[in-house]
C-alpha cells in the first residue's frame, strides 16, 4: 500500500514503560536497546517534526504566540503542551525504532517499486520541497548525511512492508478486499454541497445581522432551487463559496488547479467516514474535520435526498450521492481503512515486541530537543 512519507502516528499504548531515562550528560545518541547505542538523527528528526506540525496547527487557528502555546495547559491535569509534544515525539521514535528492529528481525526486504517510491518521494516532499540548500541544511541540523535521511524517513516503506508481511495476502492476519469493502460501506458517506460562511474570513469574527440576513437568503434560494430539481452542480457552481473563481491574470498551473477542483466540486464532493475525516492529511496535519451536524445528517439520508443544515460557521445545503458511483471513490479510502483494520491488531504486536527490547532513553537528548528549546526547521509561516 502506498503511503506519503509522514510521522508514522501510531501511539504505543505501553510507551512510558519503555522510556526508561538515563541521567548520562552525552548526547552522542538517543538510546541503546540491549546495550547497543542508536544514533541522535532520528530522535532530532520527530522532535522538530512534531513540533513543527503543533506549530502550524497553532497558528492555522489564530495563534501569534507558539512559545506561550507551548506552555499551556491542555486539561484539567494541567499537561502542557510542550509535555504532550514530548511524549508524542517519543512515542513516533520508538515506533521508527521499533519497525526498523523488526524489519530487520524478519529478514525482510523493500521491494525494487518501494525503493523507487522511496526516492521519489524523498526528491518531492524534501529536495524539491525545500530546495538543494534548505535539505542540506536541515541534513546538518539533524547532524545526518542525506543519505542517512533518505534511510530514515523510509521508515514508513519499511512500515508498509512490515504491515503487508502481518496483513497482506497470506500473511498472519489477511485483510481481504471484501473485508475492505464491507468496512467501506457501512463507515463511508458522500455528499455534494454549497457552502456559504457566517464569519468575517479577515476578522474571524461572525458577521453583522444585515449581512447573515443576506447570505441566508441565498442559501434559501440555492436550497428551493435544489428541491425543485435544478442541476446541483450548477448550484454549486453560482452559489458554493468553495467554488474557485478563476482570473485571467492566473497562470496555466493555477488555472487548471482551480478547474480541476471545480469539476471535483460539480462532479464528487465529499467521502467521509463517520468521524468527518474526509482528507487524512488535512486531519493530521490541522485536526480538520467535518461538523459532526453535517456528517449525522448525510449518514441519514437516501442518495439523491437534499438537506439544508446551519452550523456556527456556514450554511450547507447538501446533496447525498452513492458513494459507490466511481470505483475511485473506494479506492481513495483503500489505504486508509486497511490501516484502520490492521493498527488495533499491529498494536497487539507492538505490545508484544516492546517486551523483546530493552530500550533506554538518553535524557540528554530528550532535554535537548525539549520543544521549547528548539525553533522552526520544516515549517515556515506564510509569507515569510
Amino acid at each position: 500500500m502506498k503511503k506519503t512519507i509522514r510521522i508514522i502516528s501510531m501511539v504505543l499504548a505501553s510507551v512510558m514503560m519503555l522510556l526508561t531515562l538515563c541521567s548520562c550528560k552525552d548526547s552522542s545518541y538517543a538510546c541503546t536497546v540491549d546495550g547497543v547505542e542508536y544514533p541522535v538523527g532520528p530522535y532530532a528528526f520527530y522532535a522538530h517534526y512534531t513540533r513543527d506540525k503543533y506549530q502550524a496547527q497553532a497558528e492555522a487557528y489564530g495563534s501569534t504566540d507558539f512559545a506561550a502555546d507551548l506552555v499551556a495547559s491542555l486539561d484539567e491535569d494541567g499537561t502542557k503542551l510542550y509535555e504532550y509534544i514530548n511524549y508524542e515525539t517519543q512515542s513516533s521514535y520508538l515506533s521508527h525504532l521499533i519497525v526498523s528492529l523488526k524489519f530487520d528481525q524478519f529478514g525482510l526486504e523493500l521491494t525494487a517499486d518501494q525503493k523507487k517510491a522511496m526516492e521519489e518521494a524523498v526528491q518531492a516532499n524534501w529536495i524539491d520541497e525545500f530546495g538543494e540548500e534548505g535539505f542540506t541544511d536541515i541534513c546538518r541540523t539533524l547532524g545526518i548525511t542525506a543519505a542517512e535521511f533518505k534511510e530514515m524517513v523510509g521508515v514508513s516503506y519499511k512500515y508498509e512492508a512490515l504491515t503487508n508481511y502481518l496483513f497482506g495476502e497470506g500473511g498472519i492476519y489477511e485483510i481481504t478486499e471484501d473485508e475492505l469493502r464491507e468496512n467501506y460501506n457501512e463507515n463511508y458517506s458522500r455528499f455534494r454541497y454549497i457552502i456559504v460562511s457566517k464569519i468575517d474570513t479577515e476578522t474571524n469574527k461572525a458577521l453583522p445581522t444585515d449581512e447573515l440576513i443576506a447570505k441566508k437568503g441565498i442559501v434559501d434560494t440555492a436550497y428551493a432551487e435544489a428541491l425543485a430539481g435544478a442541476d446541483f452542480g450548477d448550484l454549486i457552481a453560482a452559489y458554493s463559496e468553495d467554488y474557485m473563481t478563476i482570473s485571467d491574470d492566473m497562470t496555466d498551473e493555477e488555472k487548471s488547479t482551480y478547474e480541476a477542483r471545480n469539476k471535483s466540486a460539480r462532479e464528487d464532493g465529499i467521502v467521509t467516514d463517520k468521524n468527518g475525516i474526509f482528507d487524512y492529511l488535512f486531519y493530521y496535519y490541522y485536526n480538520q474535520t467535518l461538523d459532526s451536524q453535517i456528517v449525522d445528517k448525510a449518514f441519514s439520508m437516501n442518495d439523491g435526498d437534499i438537506a439544508l443544515i446551519e452550523i456556527d460557521s456556514s450554511f450547507w445545503v447538501i446533496q447525498k450521492m452513492d458513494k459507490n458511483e466511481k470505483a475511485d471513490y473506494f479506492e481513495s479510502k483503500k489505504d486508509l481503512i486497511y490501516s484502520t483494520i490492521s493498527s488495533p491488531l499491529l498494536d497487539e504486536e507492538f505490545a508484544k515486541w516492546e517486551k523483546e527490547f530493552s530500550i533506554v532513553m538518553n535524557e540528554s537528548v530528550v532535554s535537548k530537543y525539549d520543544p521549547r528549546k528548539i525553533g522552526p526547521l520544516f515549517y515556515v509561516k506564510s509569507g515569510s
